[in-house]
């Protein structure tokens, strides 16, 4: 097995921040505080108005909750209080009578200052190591069919891969995936992809690294974090078979948990055990919905999590413990993406008991390790599939470990990337580019050096 790529900070010489970049930056900032200016004034001029809507819009929050928690009768009062708290916040709003022309007006600076800041951030995100490489001599396609309810099978990919030259293994109900990928590179593959879901990705993306080959992604499953974070259509399977073909190569990292790789996260606690059902495959929303009242409700159990957070606080317990390769922005319009790849560091967010004594419910953080323990087996979901594993967890990080291929229209920027919120983080990196800065709000990475 290959040594991963250290990672580290940018040499002198590297990317520079441009005037256009600058000027974007300015632009976004102006508009944000635009925004900012017109609230104040809206405020001022609406007082006490604007207060109105404010407790049905806290009932509404608190309705909502008690919908997703609560189960029967409760649950149903609790949908019927939400549906006419609702309805009273739509008329306590329009009864309040606000200026629409300044809530037009903060709503089109917010997102005229979106809109610059797309331009003004996302160009730092661009992978620093993406390269052109040649055709895949010996390429190998493993196809999961059963993913994403059969969308491989749908688009004719075992039939367009063939065409192509690629050699194709479909993996049967018997079959084991990473014994199929492990053949593949030991009969001369110098290039393996995997067409599935998030959780058959990491396997064959394990047996790539053991091999130092590069790996293609084809976003056949459900969600497909993980393509989309690499900037892939995720709506066009056919269109990542380019990557076999000359194409754009770069390196990304990868988390381990007890070193077994994952791409993109492992959860544990209420979602682990939302997983361990055998109905969640088949039905993962109703499946979500009929436990969580079990899980984080009001007769829910303590669960038996222990670890210690940034700040060096001991828990005892947690709700959920998610635990990312890289840091996940759950606030994004790409609802919950990652805008870097290769930042070296795990991303760690808690939510611990809601009636522990504790002014923070919701602990976030960033690093390059994570232990967790706890006095039994710990049911998680990795990549979105059952695993119960044995205590005490460790969690790290294998920085640009894995060399990824991508057809040469792919620039690498994620979604999440590309649509930065309205946030302090964001406000932060702005400042820092237009004064000529890196955005300080992700570090600058060196261009790697091959494994020896």
């Amino acid at each position: 097995m290959t040594s991963p790529v250290q990672h580290t900070a940018q040499a002198e010489g590297g990317p520079q921040v441009r005037v256009k970049h600058r000027v974007y930056a300015v632009l976004a900032l102006a508009w944000a505080v635009l925004a900012a200016v017109l609230l104040v004034i809206g405020v001022g001029k609406e007082f006490p108005e604007f207060l109105v809507p404010l407790v049905p819009m806290v009932l509404v929050l608190w309705l909502a909750w008690r919908t997703v928690t609560r189960r029967g009768k409760k649950r149903i009062l609790s949908a019927l209080g939400l549906l006419l708290m609702f309805m009273v916040l739509i008329i306590a709003v329009v009864w309040a009578s606000f200026d629409v022309r300044i809530l037009f007006a903060i709503a089109l600076a917010v997102i005229c200052s979106s809109v610059f800041s797309s331009p003004a951030l996302s160009w730092s995100y661009r992978p620093s190591d993406q390269h052109s490489v040649k055709k895949a001599h010996h390429p190998v396609l493993i196809i999961n069919t059963r993913s994403g309810g059969g969308a491989a099978q749908k688009a004719g990919l075992e039939a367009k891969a063939k065409a192509r030259g690629i050699k194709v293994s479909v993996l049967g109900s018997d079959d084991d995936l990473g014994q199929l990928a492990r053949d593949a590179a030991a009969q001369g593959a110098d290039c393996i992809g995997m067409a599935g879901g998030d959780g058959s990705l990491a396997v064959v993306a394990a047996v790539a690294m053991e091999h130092d080959l590069p790996f293609v992604c084809i976003p056949a499953g459900t969600r497909n974090h993980f393509a989309m974070d690499l900037g892939l259509n995720r709506s066009d399977l056919r269109a990542g078979l380019d990557a076999f073909d000359a194409a754009s190569e770069r390196r990304v990292d990868v988390g381990r948990v007890n070193d077994r790789p994952f791409l993109n996260n492992v959860s544990v606690g209420a979602y682990g055990q939302i997983v361990a059902s055998s109905e969640y495959r088949d039905n993962k929303l109703g499946t979500t919905m009929s436990r969580i009242p079990d899980l984080v409700g009001p007769e829910a159990d303590v669960l038996d999590l222990q670890f210690v957070d940034s700040a060096g606080t001991d828990h005892d317990s947690a709700v959920v413990i998610h635990v990312s390769n890289n840091t996940y922005d759950f606030g994004s319009l790409s609802l919950g993406g990652r805008a870097s790849m290769s930042d070296g560091l795990l991303g760690i967010v808690a939510l611990v008991q809601l009636d522990a004594a504790t002014t923070r419910p919701l602990l976030r953080w960033a690093d390059e390790e994570f232990e967790l323990n706890s006095s039994q087996p710990i049911a998680a979901g990795i990549d979105g599939e059952y695993e119960l594993l044995a205590p005490p967890l460790q969690f790290r990080i294998d920085p640009m470990a894995l060399r990824v291929r991508v057809p040469k229209s792919v620039l690498g920027i994620s979604p999440t990337a590309k649509r930065p919120l309205l946030t302090f983080r964001t406000l932060v990196g702005l400042s820092d580019v237009a004064m000529g800065r890196w955005p300080r709000t992700h570090p600058q990475v060196s261009l790697p050096t091959r494994p020896r």
